[in-house]
């Protein structure tokens, strides 16, 4: 693979910084900074324009001002938000007069259904500006999903012929047995402990996390009732109907002792970070679907809003699984994900590329240096070059398809210290989870920064939203507002100080492979020159302590 040209800097620079700005403080200040950009604003204005032909003409105002308002007031709901408002801020988003509250809700619900992802258009055009002045921009990618809840609640919904274990419950007790049955309402999970069973299937073999997974998901089917959509939920294999009126999250069901103990209820925030800036792009989906199952649709939407291919992705376990990996290498993205566990839980080393991808050379069943990676139309391959020359044959050049082993065979080799400096970089911007539920308030995880709105395009438009303000005050920071010069920015910024600590480990890496035998050739040709056994160093026997 070519030699990647920009660096991730030491930490996350860009909207984290803003609290040193004060003009970038307030939803006052945000909503003059977004009319002040004509160029990001007009085409905003135009697609959030609500106005019907049909009815009556409505009174003058800018709508997708006050969603930038409400987004950067912290509020998580209208009421409180809209009481601390004041007329100033009315007459910034271009209203005569302060509008109901009702009629508040009401556009700001419209905005999610219908003009959510127009806020990803205009970051869209910031992001692409910001890389017109800065080509390092959205060049390494980190992704990571939290959970993300909804404000519904389950309530028992068994009908009359329906199997209901409240009524069985409430049988015995007339008959003077025990009174306990299914709750009226289940207890909920607290997201953490959500993310605790996720980060545990995230350590499994893929097909056991994908069984767990679907172990704890109930049975669902939605319903029209009352010219209302709701979802009907089976808590247990032969447990109760719950009815809850979000439709599209998704219900995660956690037992004990073989009855349904706790239910969690929501969605799954995942965000594509760039290594430089610490901006974001963000898709919510349900939390019925799986975690690395969102990764294409997110790589998309990055590729889309950047006009650009990632050089790499960067992510933990949970998108440490094979149709990650093939997306990636495809597309032209190095994935670095660290290993996970598969099968038996061992990594076998085969006659073509040992564990670790490093192809075995053909002549002499030697290590190789990677030296060319080419996406080849969506067919990718990797060049070695022989690195001991044990035969005239080794001099020349060979090749191997990744499809051979997607989870191996990747653009940038495990054996560079950028894959293990990229790699350890990434805890650091997990952290960005916690700042976007600091300032917008994406990604509710309690009681108090829950939105009370049900329903999946309230979460979509408060994460779109933030988006394009967090690419707006990025762009403010670093001066990349203005017209971009014609040669933008090229080579490393700041300090790197996983740098010395990826050298450590790359060190340590080629230590491992030194002392389990993968420096040495092995392979029939290794054993027909006398220079190596014929058993790969992972089928053969342990050796006794001491020998």
């Amino acid at each position: 693979m070519p030699k990647l040209r920009y660096q991730p800097p030491e930490r996350i620079i860009g909207a984290t910084d803003c609290s040193q700005h004060p003009l970038l403080r307030g939803s006052l200040n945000v909503v003059r900074l977004v009319k002040k950009e004509s160029w990001v604003w007009d085409g905003l204005r135009k697609a959030c324009e609500l106005e019907v032909k049909y009815a009556r003409k409505r009174d003058p105002g800018c709508w997708e001002l006050v969603a930038v308002a409400f987004v950067v007031s912290g509020y998580v709901d209208v009421r409180p938000w809209y009481d601390e408002t004041t007329d100033e801020l009315w007459k910034e988003c271009e209203f005569d007069r302060r509008p109901a509250r009702q009629t508040v809700d009401r556009r700001l619900r419209e905005l999610g259904e219908k003009a959510g992802d127009e806020f990803l258009s205009a970051a869209a055009l910031v992001i692409q500006r910001c890389r017109a002045h800065d080509e390092r921009v959205m060049a390494h990618v980190h992704v990571d999903c939290t959970e993300d809840e909804t404000h519904a609640a389950l309530v028992h919904d068994c009908q009359p012929g329906e199997e209901c274990g409240r009524a069985a419950a409430a049988g015995a007790a007339a008959a003077g047995g025990s009174a306990h049955g299914p709750a009226l309402r289940p207890p909920r999970a607290t997201t953490g402990e959500a993310r605790e069973r996720r980060e545990k299937w995230n350590e499994e073999d893929p097909a056991d996390s994908e069984s767990s997974a679907k172990a704890v998901t109930p049975k669902t089917m939605t319903v029209l009732r009352d010219g209302r959509r709701i979802k009907r939920v089976r808590l247990g294999k032969d447990g109760c109907w719950y009815r809850t009126r979000d439709v599209e999250a998704g219900v995660r069901a956690y037992t004990g002792g073989g009855r349904v103990r706790r239910f969690w209820h929501g969605y799954y925030n995942a965000k594509a970070i760039d290594g430089l800036t610490g901006g974001v792009v963000p898709l919510v989906e349900s939390a019925s679907t799986q975690e690395y199952d969102l990764f294409p649709a997110l790589m998309e939407r990055v590729c889309r809003m950047a006009d650009k291919t990632p050089e790499t992705v960067i992510g933990d376990k949970g998108f440490s699984v094979e149709k990650c990996f093939e997306y990636a290498t495809r597309n032209g993205i190095a994935p670095v994900f660290p290993r996970r566990r598969y099968g038996d839980g061992r990594r076998h080393d085969k006659e073509s590329h040992d564990r670790d991808g490093v192809m075995r050379c053909k002549h002499c069943g030697g290590t190789m240096s990677q030296i060319k990676y080419s996406k080849n139309h969506g067919k990718p391959r990797l060049w070695f070059r022989c690195a001991s020359g044990a035969t005239p044959d080794c001099a020349r050049d060979q090749t191997i398809t990744c499809a051979t082993d997607w989870r191996s065979l990747v653009p940038l080799a495990r054996t560079e210290p950028l894959f293990h400096e990229l790699l350890k970089s990434h805890r650091t911007y997990e952290a960005v989870h916690d700042y976007w539920r600091d300032r917008y308030r994406v990604g509710a995880d309690n009681l108090a920064n829950r939105p009370k709105a049900i329903g999946i395009g309230g979460h979509r438009l408060r994460a779109s939203v933030a988006c394009f303000v967090d690419w707006l005050r990025i762009a403010s920071i670093n001066n990349w507002l203005a017209e971009p010069p014609e040669n933008p920015v090229k080579g490393p910024r700041g300090e790197r100080a996983f740098m010395e600590r990826a050298v450590e480990a790359a060190k340590a890496f080629v230590d491992r492979r030194a002392r389990v035998g993968l420096c040495h050739p092995y392979g029939p040709r290794a054993k027909s020159l006398g220079i190596g056994k014929e058993t790969p160093p992972s089928e053969r026997a342990a050796s006794p302590p001491g020998s």
